[in-house]
Parts: C-alpha cells; structure tokens; sequence
C-alpha cells in the first residue's frame, strides 16, 4: 500500500504560522522605527532646525539675528512686525562698554514678556525704557523674554545670563507659565543629566531629554499642545463669536484644584523666592510683576461682553476660572513680594479689562504694551529714584 502526503494542513499549524508571520512584521516595523529615530537623533545631534532653547544645563539663544514678519493674521497687530536680536540674545540695544555706570534693566518672562508679534520698539519693555529716560539717564534696557518659558526657565537664564551680565533691575513678568508645573525636582530630570528616571512614562521622557534631541523635541512637541490647549499661544481671537459658558460652581471648584493646587502653588513660591535670592547675591535688585489678563470680571467696554462668562480656552473654561487659576499664582507672587520686601507691580489689577489693549486673553496690542509700559513707569520710577539717586534726572510723572 502506497503512502499518500495530506495536504490538508492542520489549525493548529495554519495558526502558528500566522502568528510568526505576524510577530515578525511587527519585529520588522519595531526595527524601521528604531533605525528612524537613531537616524533622526544623528542628524538632530549634527543639527537642529529648531533651536530648542533649554537642553542639558544650559539656554541656547539665538544672536545677532532679525526677524521680518509678515501679519495677515492677527488684525489687532500691525501688518509688518520686525524683531531684533542682539550679541546677547535680547530684544534692545547691544550693552555699552560702560554698563556698570549706566542704569541698566532687564526684563524676564515668556511669551507676554518678549512680545514677538510686535515690533523692537512697541514692547512693554521698550515703551517702559522709553518712559523712564523722562526721568533718569543714562538708562539701558533690554527684553529677556522668551516664549513658554516659566520660572523654572528664568532661574536657568538668571544664572547663566543675568548675573554675569549685572544689571541693576531684574522684572520677572510671571505666572502663566507656571500654571500646572510640577517641582523642582521633576524640571531637573529633564535639563540636568542626573540618570534617566523609570517611575512613570513622564518621568522617562523628561530625563531621557536631558540627553536625547529625539526625546527633546518630542517634549516641546507636548509642551506645544499643551500651551496651545492653555491659551498661551498666539492667536486671532474674535471676541464676539466666543460665546458664553455657565459652568457649576463644583466644575469651577475641580478645575482650579487641578490646575492650582497646593504642590503646584508651593513649587511656584520656591522658584520666585530662589530667583530672589540669587538676584540679591548678585547685588540686583529682583521686581515682580503679577500676570493680567483680559478676561475675569466685568464688561469689555469694546465688544460690551462679560468677560466672567465668555468662553475662553479648552470646551469647558470660561473666562473667571481662566482668570482665578491665573490669580492663584498671582497671590503667591505677592506674598513672596511682601515676605522678601521686593516690589510687586501688581499689574493683573492695574491693568484695564479692554480689548483695546489684548488681542487673545493674555498677549497685548501696540497700544496695550505703552499702558503696560506706564504703570510700570509709575510704580518703578519712585523706587529707583530711591536706590539709584545718581542717575535721576527729572521728579517722577504724577500720579494719574
């Protein structure tokens, strides 16, 4: 009897079969996307387009570089916007060779700070240089903002920059960046090379950053999201299309909890009171300044709307729990300013609720900087007359 071959082949082995099959393609695309990201750490390492800012223990600025931007977006804003990089990285004039014998200012911050939708001499700070040489001279000033950076950011400039550049005045326009950020300890494990940390996928990609480009870049890409999901980018905000929000007081009470809580405020108060005693070892004088914003309380005396209930960021914010988050920081900035006895211009208070003077929520027109620019004026100009007698010129503008 002869042998005959089956070629019926069992479930058993069809099944096997597929599934090696399948555990190999996936194998194989687990492999392409290792060689991918090896590839673009390589080239990242060699070159990076996108000049992050804070990588290792360090700030990387752009130099000696002008921007010319042209606006078809923002209609609140001028069409054509020109902004100036100088030998130090700043938005002003380049420090003189005689700096120490020159009242000299810098102001610190993210995105309201720095101002990059407007042009080199529409800047708060370039308007508040402009105001306090009615009274003082010489007087040099220069914008040290950056965009998204928080005081976790500044205390890195601060040492890096700041106090070996000396000048007599440090601003630190701060608080909206610091909405929702951790500790110390966390902002470490991303820019200081300290061990790569396994406690949570977070934890990883942060200190794996302190060393990769790929993991780096990744990070901005969340911080991005994140900032854009905040309302701390830029943007065309039509006011009268935002609509309203009622939100149950329970909701407004969860969402502050979340976005201010106690770790949140305490890690917060740290950092201002780090920053202020490193200025004060540096023999500089640290002045805070509390976070405005458009919406809150009251009616825009532009678009007649109630800024408590306008929508404002993300599907369920209105414009109070926008507003009482941001004034949870602002609370600890003056309580550190008080405890510290350094000045606080409480400009989230001074500041007018008009849309005259914001284009979104939080990022100011032309002519919301010069306002901008004149409380400061009013609050600083008595101060350093105090501190630095030798270089007053002029009585300070009355008080309106």
């Amino acid at each position: 009897m002869s042998a005959q071959v089956s070629n019926v082949i069992s479930p058993a082995r069809q099944g096997g079969s597929r599934l090696r099959s399948f555990l190999g393609k996936v194998l194989l695309s687990l492999f392409g996307v290792i060689v991918a990201l090896l590839l673009l750490e390589l080239l990242l390492q060699v070159y990076n387009p996108l000049q992050t800012r804070i990588k290792g223990n360090r700030i990387v600025l752009t130099t000696n570089k002008t921007y010319h931007i042209k606006n078809d977006i923002i209609k609140a804003l001028p069409s054509e916007v020109t902004v100036t990089r100088n030998s130090l990285g700043f938005r002003g004039p380049n420090p003189p060779s005689d700096l120490g014998n020159q009242l000299s200012l810098v102001t610190i911050g993210g995105s309201t700070t720095q101002c990059f939708f407007l042009s080199d001499d529409q800047t708060w700070t370039a308007r508040l240089g402009e105001d306090l040489k009615r009274s003082f001279s010489p007087v040099w000033i220069n914008n040290a903002g950056l965009d998204g950076h928080s005081t976790h950011g500044h205390q890195v400039l601060l040492e890096d920059f700041i106090v070996p550049l000396h000048p007599k005045v440090a601003l630190f326009l701060v608080g909206a960046n610091d909405v929702a950020r951790g500790t110390i300890a966390e902002w470490d494990a991303e820019n200081v090379r300290s061990g790569l940390q396994f406690g949570s996928a977070k934890a990883f990609i942060k200190s794996l950053s302190a060393y990769s480009e790929v993991a780096a870049l990744a990070l901005n890409m969340y911080r991005s999201y994140t900032a854009y999901k905040a309302g701390l980018l830029h943007q065309q905000i039509d006011f009268k299309q935002q609509g309203y929000l009622d939100i149950p007081e329970e909701e407004q009470k969860k969402y502050l909890a979340d976005n201010a809580s106690p770790a949140f405020l305490s890690g917060y108060q740290a950092r201002l009171e780090k920053i202020v005693e490193t200025c004060r070892k540096a023999g500089i004088e640290p002045v805070f300044i509390t976070q405005p914003l458009l919406v809150g309380f009251g009616i825009d005396d532009v678009t007649g709307l109630d800024l408590a209930r306008i929508k404002a960021y993300g599907p369920r914010q209105s414009g109070k729990m926008y507003w009482d988050v941001i004034e949870a920081f602002n609370e600890v900035t003056r309580r550190v300013g008080r405890d510290s006895r350094v000045l606080v211009v409480d400009l989230a208070r001074e500041m007018p609720k008009s849309s005259r003077y914001f284009y979104d929520f939080i990022h100011y027109t032309p002519e919301g900087a010069q306002a901008i620019g004149d409380i400061l004026d009013r609050s600083l100009c008595p101060e350093l007359r105090a501190k630095f007698p030798e270089y007053a010129t002029q009585a300070c503008p009355a008080v309106k």
